[in-house]
């Protein structure tokens, strides 16, 4: 009896050992030795293809840790590809001119290229001379895919039944900025013209340029589907849905498609845990059901040679970066997570395959936040476990400060306290109208900088201003709107309603010439941009004068000088800055600017951002002839330009607006001398809900007038060829809430350019977020010497 009882605990004993959840500690993500890694042996045995996740795109550690495991896949396991989950086009792209550092990082997602922890394995890439591919859909450079695409199709004689230029609207509209315009095409055409192209791809010799046509345009086809039939997105706490099936089935033939062309490579595959997941049909919740990753696709064509390894932690608070706060994100007792985290190892692996996995368990994999029953040993292959996942050290920095980095009213001196001061407050109201039809002028400004009042008219003309008795007794409004002849009026004769004098007159097409028209000068210099404007490299020095106002008070007011290298209006790098000289004349924010980006983060050349400037767009505006009437304009031709197609292919906004402007060109070269861009947007409360509810200062809030001005000069300089001079920048925006507040902020940057150098051009390195040095405000103190010198000889010329 004895014995049978013993030999019933020892099998009980056993039977309670193996359901009991086994891991391995591991080293920290930072450690540079592989301790504790060499199991990794047994497990990815005969498997050529390792799929490392992670758990959202965010932690540091999480990136650190997965490094490590490269480098030891690298050196004990032979491991040499690195297959990232960014754009199979911008990796290949980059790959025809050999593997550099700062190109790489711009051609995979920020999330990693602008992570300085990252770089770490961008530096193991380089060193060990391993080979990198990528397997997104998705496109980084959407204007150079755009040409080569077109170019591929020229070289090798395919057909083309639909019209370019119509095409490659749509194309761009798809890649960049995730629409699709049927202005012109509707998707069944634009789909069987796609659908043709691949098959006369396939059908030609194959080489491993038309292998990557193959896969690219197939990439381009899967995010048009992405985005014709995901139209409407599915909003839910959970990044993980239906939506991402095109994409995933394209990752997973991207891939594939690779490894059957190179069978003898290990590859590393680098993405997030959802499009590695083998096998999410255990869970039957409607938002997750529905989706197929990449990883079940792969692992149904590559089967056993496949392995994947997934991260998870158990943090219990989540940034919401948008919202600039902190979210709870409590971890459930008895859910994966907390079974892990209160074991003694900071860092764990967890074999999927072990009997104790061998039954479902709550856990937040599929979720930043909710918990859901999984048979987690379906989703991976394994999993590495983080008590607490890290924040790169830049983004850790900048949150710590959010709060006091916010811009709050106590932080601005309150502009009704100074009015009252002054005496009681009048508000002065009228309507601004056309002095040829009396038509209302919409969005014009009305500009009293001395009072650092700012506002526009709304877009039937009407203005309101609240002033107090001095302001009304002493100060002038500066009125002005893009086409009319400014006015300046004492606001003790305001009328209720002011006529504006337009200052361009239209002009028949048959005064200019019986041969020009405006689309054909238009076309003209837009083919002479390559001319007539620079695609290489040049320096110059750039003086600015910023100002920020909000709520009626001017907080900054700021003298800036910096040295710029551009690499011309072809590139999608943006203008690289280092701070040379600073002067403040007025800062009330304090510790809130504190680096360049933070003034300069808008498209601001119209030669290489501008789609009226834009190769295939600019037939699409419905431009006319103007005259100024001024003497120097005489050798200019002035093309006024407005659009009713209200996306981001024309306008450049996320937002509907108005889009318009004009073009000066110089009539003997054809080049683009001066363009004048004008945004005229109001927002009601449902449209600033849809595009701006990740803003927390426009929650609540029932209108938004947004008014952007943007001018830009350029001037021959060099070898015949003309360079930005100039740059006039403002944005308004004014905000009514529900509660009837008004609020208004300005952003005014007026800047020149000078010292131009064309020869000796110093390349000024793109900083990494969080590593700025040359670019930070502070870098410099404040030279009174300098300044002094500098008005009375440069500013004065």
């Amino acid at each position: 009896m004895t014995r049978i009882f013993t030999l019933a605990l020892l099998m009980l004993s056993f039977i309670i050992n193996a359901q009991q959840l086994k891991t391995i500690p591991l080293l920290a993500p930072g450690s540079n030795t592989y301790d504790n890694l060499d199991f990794l042996k047994e497990k990815l045995q005969d498997k050529n293809i390792v799929m490392l996740g992670e758990q959202t795109h965010m932690y540091a550690s999480i990136f650190e840790m997965k490094i490590r495991i490269i480098e030891y896949l690298h050196q004990e396991l032979g491991y040499n590809t690195i297959a990232m989950e960014s754009p199979i086009y911008d990796i290949w792209k980059m790959n025809q001119t050999g593997f550099e550092p700062y190109k790489f990082n711009k051609a995979i997602w920020g999330v990693w290229g602008n992570n300085e922890e990252f770089q770490r394995l961008v530096n193991y890439i380089e060193t060990n001379d391993l080979k990198v591919i990528g397997v997104d859909s998705q496109v980084m450079n959407t204007s150079n895919f755009t040409d080569d695409f077109f170019d591929f199709i020229e070289e090798n004689n395919l057909r083309l039944k639909l019209d370019e230029n119509d095409l490659g609207i749509i194309i761009e509209g798809i890649l960049e900025n995730s629409t699709f315009d049927d202005s012109d095409l509707n998707f069944s055409q634009f789909k069987r013209e796609i659908e043709s192209i691949i098959r006369q791809i396939e059908k030609r010799t194959n080489t491993e340029t038309n292998y990557y046509w193959v896969q690219f345009t197939k990439s381009l086809l899967a995010s048009a589907n992405d985005v014709y039939e995901n139209s409407k997105p599915i909003l839910s706490e959970d990044f993980i849905n239906k939506q991402h099936n095109f994409r995933d089935a394209q990752m997973a033939d991207n891939l594939i498609s690779y490894v059957e062309r190179n069978p003898k490579e290990k590859i590393i595959v680098w993405a997030d845990n959802i499009h590695i997941m083998l096998d999410n049909s255990s869970i039957n919740e409607p938002i997750i059901g529905g989706f197929i990753s990449a990883g079940t696709y792969i692992k149904e064509k590559l089967r056993d040679n496949v392995y994947s390894l997934a991260t998870i932690h158990a943090n219990d608070s989540l940034y919401d970066d948008g919202r600039r706060k902190w979210e709870k994100t409590p971890i459930k007792t008895g859910s994966f997570e907390d079974i892990l985290r209160k074991k003694q190892a900071d860092y764990l692996f967890i074999d999927a395959h072990q009997k104790a996995m061998d039954k479902s368990y709550d856990s937040r994999l599929l979720s930043f936040i909710n918990f859901y029953e999984l048979r987690l040993n379906e989703f991976h292959d394994g999993y590495i476990f983080l008590k607490q996942a890290t924040l790169p050290k830049s983004e850790s920095k900048a949150i710590t400060k959010a709060k006091e980095d916010t811009i709050t009213e106590s932080k601005i001196a309150s502009p009704k306290a100074e009015k009252e001061k002054s005496g009681k407050i009048i508000t002065l109201k009228g309507k601004l109208i056309d002095a040829t039809n009396n038509e209302a002028v919409a969005f014009a400004n009305l500009i009293m900088k001395e009072e650092q009042i700012y506002r526009v008219a709304d877009e039937n003309g009407h203005f309101e201003l609240s002033v107090n008795e001095r302001m009304f007794k002493e100060s002038s409004v500066e009125i002005s709107s893009m086409g009319y002849k400014s006015k300046i009026i004492a606001l003790e004769e305001l009328q209720k309603e002011i006529q504006l004098e337009p200052s361009f007159e239209s002009l028949a097409e048959v005064v200019i010439s019986a041969h020009l028209t405006p689309i054909s000068v238009l076309k003209k210099a837009v083919k002479a941009k390559y001319k007539n404007h620079t695609k290489e490299d040049f320096n110059y020095q750039r003086y600015s004068h910023i100002i920020l106002n909000a709520k009626d008070t001017t907080f900054i007011d700021v003298d800036l000088i910096t040295a710029n290298h551009d690499n011309g209006f072809k590139s999608e790098n943006r203008t690289t800055k280092r701070v040379e000289q600073i002067r403040w004349n007025k800062n009330l924010a304090k510790n809130v600017y504190k680096n360049t980006w933070q003034f300069f983060s808008f498209r601001e050349d119209p030669i290489r951002y501008a789609n009226i400037l834009h190769k295939r767009k600019y037939k699409k505006f419905d431009l006319e002839f103007v005259s100024s009437g001024l003497a120097e304009d005489k050798g200019n031709y002035i093309i006024a330009f407005r659009t009713s197609r209200n996306k981001w292919n024309y306008t450049n906004r996320g937002y509907p607006t108005a889009y318009s402007g004009k073009v000066y060109i110089d009539k003997a070269s054809f080049a683009i001398i001066k363009v004048v861009e004008n945004w005229e947007t109001h927002l009601d409360e449902k449209e600033v809900e849809k595009h701006y509810s990740y803003r927390r200062d426009h929650q609540d809030e029932k209108s938004l007038i947004i008014k952007e001005e943007n001018i830009a000069y350029y001037n021959k300089i060099y070898n015949g060829k003309h360079y930005p001079s100039k740059y006039l920048r403002r944005n308004y925006k004014e905000g009514e809430y529900n509660n009837g507040k008004k609020v208004s902020n300005v952003f005014e940057i007026e800047s020149y350019l000078y010292d131009y150098e064309f020869e000796d051009v110093e390349e000024i390195n793109y900083e990494y977020f969080g590593k700025e040095e040359q670019t930070l405000l502070n870098r410099i103190d404040y030279d009174p010497e300098f300044w002094n010198d500098f008005e009375s000889k440069t500013l004065k010329n």
